[in-house]
């Protein structure tokens, strides 16, 4: 008998877990130093790949956050496995998120959909508070004066971006779920919720620093980018490998070793 996915996903949110903030940061670093050259390599690409696709009119950025960016994603994703599992991935493991252009598609659709409906209240007080028609005035008359501040909105709207940024955290396991545990997007997305649910505060944290990371790699007259961009999805890569007990053998002869990506 094997253990199926969905039956390791429960067992795992059943079991008491922690998260080990500190050690994902580094085990990240020394993932992507095991093969530095192709991961830098990767994200130049990664970066002019989303650039030229952006500048298509009307459908490049569509195409960029429902394909491209989701599935090169995934690519580094799968890469940073290999390197973890003690494997030589060729450089065309990069680009197996492809693979799953269906599944990431819908995924990022309906996570849009879900998380744009929360922000429907704080939209309107932004539309109500007269921001809106003062950005179109000063975009429509570049050059001239700028016209009055509008008000701000009251301090308490802003809790109405809460459910959004809970969602934000609680989503962003989807894409692994569906390369890792071949899950469906729906699927997917109820796993990632449910597990980072438990450990949400400590991802927000987690996430937070990672985003410094980049931002410094960015500072680094941009060139830096290109190191810390793909650290940053190992680090990433990490937590969920740890949290999800991903490469671990087992036991009792249950395996979900079919089911991962080769």
């Amino acid at each position: 008998m094997t253990e199926e996915p969905k039956a390791r996903i429960e067992r795992i949110l059943s079991e008491p877990s922690e998260f080990k903030f500190g050690d994902y940061i580094g085990r990240g670093f020394e993932i992507f130093q095991k093969d530095m050259g192709s991961f830098i390599g990767f994200a130049v690409i990664f970066l002019i790949l989303v650039s030229v696709i952006g500048m298509i009119p009307f459908v490049g950025s569509v195409a960029n956050q429902l394909v491209v960016s989701p599935a090169l994603t995934v690519g580094m994703y799968l890469f940073a496995n290999k390197l973890a599992r003690g494997e030589r991935p060729d450089f065309a493991t990069f680009f197996k998120g492809f693979d799953f252009t269906v599944q990431l598609a819908l995924a990022a659709v309906v996570i849009g959909l879900i998380i744009g409906v929360t922000l429907i209240p704080f939209g309107y007080l932004i539309y109500k508070s007269g921001w809106v028609e003062w950005y179109m005035e000063v975009g429509q008359n570049p050059g001239t004066p700028l016209p009055d501040f509008p008000d701000f909105p009251p301090v308490w709207s802003f809790l109405l971006l809460l459910p959004a940024m809970f969602l934000s955290i609680a989503y962003a396991w989807t894409y692994l779920f569906i390369a890792f545990f071949r899950l469906e997007f729906w699927d997917a997305m109820e796993a990632s919720r449910r597990l980072l649910t438990k450990h949400w505060l400590m991802y927000f944290l987690f996430t937070f620093v990672v985003g410094l990371i980049m931002v410094a790699g960015i500072l680094l007259l941009c060139v830096g980018i290109l190191a810390t961009l793909p650290a940053a999805y190992c680090m990433i890569y990490a937590a969920f490998a740890d949290v999800t007990k991903l490469n671990e053998e087992p036991s009792e002869g249950a395996g979900i070793e079919q089911h991962l990506i080769e």
